[in-house]
């Protein structure tokens, strides 16, 4: 008959339990980096859209007058497929007159970033979360937030009425 003595079982449940912490550490430390490196990837993201936005409300300022009204001007964005894998999304939101840009992961609400907007104050800027907005180039499908990755992104900027007008839209692909 085998016998097995007591401290060989109590050893045997310790070195399980070791392998087991051991394991629950590694992914915990892992998933630490990677949400970092995620975090810095949407504050990249964030930051390079701002920026497209910030140029382009430059641009329709320095030429206010020399356009007529409703003319619409845009720029497509390069944007990564994916950050580490993940699909992410891209909206402008209007926080008590703070504009910025906001880039998150869906389903995981703590793990976005923000870039603001850099404008004037005294600017009369509006931002178009709707998407039956119509802008006058009949290419601009404006939306209220867009999937990182799609080749089609663009944002966009036009003057009505005094009122400057930006957002996220895709261009529709001639033929569509």
């Amino acid at each position: 008959m085998v016998h097995i003595s007591i401290q060989h079982i109590i050893g045997t449940v310790a070195l399980i339990g070791l392998a087991i912490s051991l394991a629950l550490a590694y992914q915990i430390v892992v998933g630490y980096v990677e949400e970092n490196v995620i975090r810095t990837q949407l504050s990249q993201t964030a930051e390079y859209v701002s920026m497209s936005i910030s140029h382009i409300i430059n641009l329709m300022d320095f030429t206010y007058g020399m356009f007529k009204e409703y003319v619409t001007v845009s720029k497509s964005l390069n944007l990564p497929s994916d950050l580490s894998g993940k699909a992410y999304i891209i909206r402008l939101v209007n926080e008590s007159g703070i504009l910025y840009v906001r880039v998150e992961i869906p389903g995981r609400s703590s793990l976005y970033a923000k870039s603001s907007i850099p404008v004037n104050p005294a600017s009369n800027i509006s931002i178009v979360t709707d998407e039956n907005f119509t802008p006058n180039d009949s290419t601009i499908e404006p939306k209220e937030y867009v999937y990182g990755g799609n080749p089609n992104v663009v944002v966009w900027c036009e003057i009505r009425k005094g009122v400057l007008y930006i957002g996220l839209g895709l261009r529709r692909l001639s033929g569509e």
